[in-house]
């Protein structure tokens, strides 16, 4: 089994992209299930194949415990270490190809907290894996706020500690030359450093974007993938990459063998 963990700010898009990507793998003859992992979901756009929401839920923590939604929630991922062991033999049950992990909304309670990567480890279990971070398209035209979703990203590709793809979500409501001006601002930081001075203008002064950007930033967004999971596009390029990053090639022949009896 391969493993795609979904991760991305409240509001980027992961679970459109949970289901988009389950049902392009599945048409085109790849065994997939889709795992929510968010206790406090209240709706998604797909059936879950595996639900954390059968073992806990915001809604029961916060009554037990007497907490608000912010605890309530932070409660609830730490406590979704508990069944990791069920929601692992539920997985193992399907025996599929992928398995495509829909994760917390609140992506910095799931990304940031000891809890995070012990969820990852534990359903992985010496599996291959792979993260795809979200950026949304609504923060990536403007330098700044796209320099917030960089920093984002790299942090949590630090905190994780798997391999991480980097996608433009929403890639449908940006015109061909806003994406083609992104990909130019990560492929020559000096330009990017330029529109950010009068983006940001006090941040230059203390802070060496430049460097940065070359540095970590650049090497982690060497691929930056637009997807739209209303039209689908973009996600033979994002199965591409996902392939190489998981088995070395991308050709719907190097996908794992479900075992199935």
């Amino acid at each position: 089994m391969y493993y795609i963990f979904v991760l991305g700010p409240a509001g980027s898009g992961k679970s459109y992209l949970t289901s988009a990507l389950v049902e392009w793998l599945r048409d085109h003859g790849m065994d997939a299930i889709a795992v929510n992992l968010d206790p406090a979901a209240e709706w998604l756009p797909y059936a879950p194949d595996v639900d954390i929401r059968d073992y806990v839920t915001v809604t029961e923590v916060m009554r037990k415990y007497n907490l608000g939604p912010n605890g309530g929630l932070i409660m609830a991922v730490d406590l979704t270490v508990n069944y990791i062991p069920k929601i692992r033999d539920e997985i193992e049950e399907y025996r599929p190809n992928y398995v495509i992990v829909d994760t917390p909304g609140q992506m910095e309670i799931f990304a940031f907290r000891a809890s995070g990567p012990t969820i990852i480890a534990g359903l992985t279990s010496g599996s291959k894996s792979v993260a795809i971070f979200l950026i949304d398209s609504y923060l990536a035209t403007r330098p700044g706020p796209l320099l917030s979703m960089f920093f984002l990203a790299l942090s949590a590709a630090l905190y994780h500690r798997i391999p991480q793809l980097t996608v433009l979500s929403k890639a449908d409501i940006l015109p061909s030359e806003t994406i083609d001006r992104i990909r130019n601002w990560i492929e020559n930081p000096e330009l990017f450093v330029q529109e950010l001075k009068h983006d940001i203008r006090a941040l230059h002064s203390y802070i060496d974007v430049e460097y940065l950007i070359e540095s970590f930033i650049r090497p982690l967004l060497s691929e930056l993938i637009p997807v739209s999971a209303i039209t689908n596009t973009g996600l033979d390029e994002l199965y591409a990459a996902i392939q190489r990053v998981l088995a070395g090639g991308e050709d719907y022949l190097t996908e794992e063998p479900s075992e199935k009896l």
